[in-house]
């Protein structure tokens, strides 16, 4: 998918006039046992003769050195530290950062934040709003200050001054990845600060279209924390792609790990093969299906390498049509374009032209 978005004027994997500009929102184990996103192999052609899409990965400035020497076999790939301008920052990156649901069940702490920010309204600064926490601070018991420290801290640490950074995050025809594999962070401000990045991907200026990947996203969304403002924030996306220019794929191992309220919202259900029979209901629930849990189940462990089971039931394909004559035949006429509707389709994916950096590594060679 990722090549037929990236790569133009390559006939053997189809018409593409213009490349789009992509974000792959990466997260995983950190350390010497990290492992690159799949998504950046998309910079490494195995053929001369294509011209492979610029690939920049932006990481954790504490992993740095380690990530850059995961990235290193990939050829065509700019590994740079993760930093926001104090410009590219208002107040929703600054509730991000807090993981502030809603009002009502903020502690105290957080109350004078919102005041904070509400006096500040649209004249809000980075450096004006650190001016008035301090003042903020002197109000507060030795507990609060911690639980804000901590919090502003992280942030602070990915924030640079205006003349830090001299170009965009984001570029037509460019593949951005955020890799915030690290054992400095969590889950939970992982989704913080992905939330600030596909804000400014929304935002950011460029004439292409413009595509966002949720890589691997059971290992920091969750099913029961349906409420964060990453969530929310691929939710209010999904919905309004049409008008944003904009595609959301999510890419998942466990899809029972994410949040029934963006599955919800598929249109396109893509399945390779598994096991578990509870990750097949946990989709296939939510999206139309003209065949039983079984039965779908059943078809998707008999697929073959390189298949997939598709589930799209607003797209189109040729299908027989039939009728019955007055004497009660059944007569077969020409083939009619429909919709999928709650059919299923069998696909066989092509080979890559870019090197397989998920490829299956045996044990036993031989």
């Amino acid at each position: 998918m990722l090549e037929n978005m990236l790569y133009s004027g390559c006939s053997s994997i189809g018409s593409c006039k213009e490349a789009l500009s992509g974000l792959v929102l990466h997260f995983s184990e950190g350390g010497s046992g990290a492992q690159p996103c799949e998504a950046a192999w998309i910079g490494c052609p195995k053929g001369e003769d294509v011209n492979s899409p610029p690939v920049h990965v932006y990481v954790s400035h504490s992993s740095y050195a380690t990530m850059k020497q995961v990235y290193a076999p990939l050829a065509n790939v700019e590994v740079s530290p993760l930093h926001f301008l104090e410009t590219e920052l208002d107040a929703q990156a600054i509730l991000s950062m807090m993981a502030l649901g809603s009002s009502e069940s903020a502690p105290l702490y957080m109350h004078s934040i919102l005041s904070i920010l509400r006096e500040l309204g649209e004249g809000f600064t980075y450096r004006g709003f650190l001016s008035e926490i301090d003042k903020a601070k002197k109000d507060m018991n030795p507990a609060q200050k911690a639980m804000l420290s901590q919090r502003l801290a992280l942030l602070d640490s990915f924030v640079l001054p205006e003349q830090g950074r001299k170009k965009s995050l984001f570029r037509n025809g460019q593949l951005t990845v955020v890799d915030l594999s690290d054992p400095f962070i969590d889950p939970t401000s992982a989704c913080s600060l992905f939330e600030i990045v596909t804000r400014l991907f929304v935002r950011s200026k460029t004439n292409a279209g413009k595509f966002l990947v949720v890589d691997e996203a059971h290992k920091y969304l969750s099913a029961n924390r349906g409420d964060t403002g990453l969530t929310k924030a691929l939710t209010s996306l999904v919905r309004q792609q049409r008008h944003l220019a904009m595609r959301v794929v999510i890419s998942t191992q466990e899809p029972t790990a994410v949040p029934p309220v963006l599955l919800d919202l598929v249109s396109i259900a893509i399945f390779h093969r598994f096991s578990s029979p509870a990750w097949w209901e946990a989709v296939a629930k939510r999206v139309c299906a003209d065949v039983s849990a079984a039965q779908g189940f059943e078809r998707v462990v008999k697929l073959k390498t390189g298949q997939a089971l598709v589930l799209c039931p607003s797209g189109l394909g040729l299908f027989p049509t039939t009728r019955r004559t007055p004497s009660g035949a059944v007569v077969h006429g020409k083939p009619q374009v429909a919709h999928f509707g709650q059919r299923y389709m069998l696909m066989k994916t092509r080979r890559k032209i870019t090197v397989d950096g998920g490829a299956s590594i045996m044990a036993l060679n031989g």
